[in-house]
């Protein structure tokens, strides 16, 4: 059987068959964009006067300074989008654990406030610097989309991470921007409250993923799996997927890991898993249950990606190759990170 502690909440827990969407969880409409000056500073040498403006060098070499800000710009970026992938995951094992869900609507809070669910999340991820949260729960209390930002003069990059037709469009935005979209004050924090999960929404006698009769084999959206037409990748992604559901092996449960060339499926299912060599795979879960799965062939093109969504229509990344892929979800390659295990990735 799986990891007891690694995946407790059981198959009937992961999949159902049930549609999510996001409730009232869509932004207001965007302000419109505001343009500022750049700052200027008076140049400290004459040495930085003579160069100052210049895109190039008396010798003919090239000038850095554009280049290294836009290092700079898009390494804050990664780091943001990093902090929000790892926010998710902890926000997301502290409800698991606790069987519990969100009361309110959308919540505006920062990780180092005493509250109930920064309690649990500090025993996964505790960041350097005090970050600021919006997080939007879907129709059942689970986390859909969380967007972060440290909200400081110099760094107000906003993390995303999560599913929304908007994602792309928040994280080129400021925090302040952020934050007039939804309708809040800075500093204006809402009380974070947690309540049981009675899990009504997990359970139905249609559901595949019980363990029980299984007339058809469905996704958690009740639809009819075409496995006798999928590509073979997609069908490796599926396969993972059916494996941490009805499988019995004791491997533990990753959010990204690595499946090897000679590791057994054991899963009882009516296709037969292709031929693949080693492989890493990321999963993503939607409160209680698996959302999609993604794999890739370790020493293929980076391009070539299974992909096999168990819940809602996930669009996002759908066309990226794995480094983006890894990137998107705050991973280093070969860094695979287990479900029980706390994340001290900064």
């Amino acid at each position: 059987m799986l990891k007891k502690r690694a995946f407790s909440f059981a198959a009937a827990l992961l999949m159902t068959v049930s549609a999510w969407s996001c409730g009232n969880t869509q932004p207001k409409a965007e302000p419109e964009e505001k343009t500022t000056a750049a700052e200027t500073t008076e140049p400290a040498t004459e040495a930085e006067k003579e160069t100052s403006g210049k895109s190039g060098s008396k010798d003919g070499g090239i000038d850095l300074t554009f280049g290294m800000l836009g290092y700079v710009k898009k390494s804050k970026r990664s780091s943001a989008n990093a902090n929000a992938s790892t926010l998710f995951k902890a926000v997301n094992t502290v409800l698991v654990e606790e069987e519990k869900k969100f009361a309110d609507n959308i919540i505006y809070s920062v990780t180092d406030e005493d509250n109930e669910l920064n309690k649990g999340v500090n025993k996964y991820f505790t960041p350097i610097e005090p970050l600021e949260y919006i997080i939007v729960p879907d129709e059942y209390g689970q986390p859909k989309l969380i967007l972060c930002s440290k909200n400081t003069k110099k760094d107000d990059y906003v993390g995303a991470f999560g599913d929304s037709a908007v994602i792309n469009d928040l994280r080129e935005k400021t925090w302040s921007e952020v934050l007039k979209i939804y309708g809040f004050d800075e500093g204006g924090y809402t009380d974070t409250k947690l309540e049981e999960d009675d899990f009504g929404n997990n359970g139905s006698e249609s559901s595949n993923f019980t363990g029980s009769v299984l007339p058809v084999w469905v996704n958690g959206n009740g639809d009819e799996i075409d496995y006798e037409n999928m590509s073979r990748l997609d069908l490796l992604a599926l396969s993972i997927g059916m494996e941490y559901i009805l499988g019995e092996s004791d491997k533990p449960f990753f959010y990204y890991g690595r499946w090897g060339a000679e590791e057994p499926f054991t899963a009882d299912v009516p296709w037969e898993v292709p031929e693949h060599g080693d492989m890493e795979f990321t999963i993503e879960l939607q409160g209680f249950e698996t959302g999609r799965v993604m794999c890739w062939e370790i020493g293929t093109a980076k391009s070539l990606v299974g992909k096999y969504n168990f819940k809602g229509e996930r669009k996002f990344l759908s066309d990226s190759d794995w480094d983006e892929i890894l990137e998107y979800m705050g991973y280093t390659q070969g860094e695979y990170l287990e479900y029980d295990t706390q994340d001290e990735r900064e």
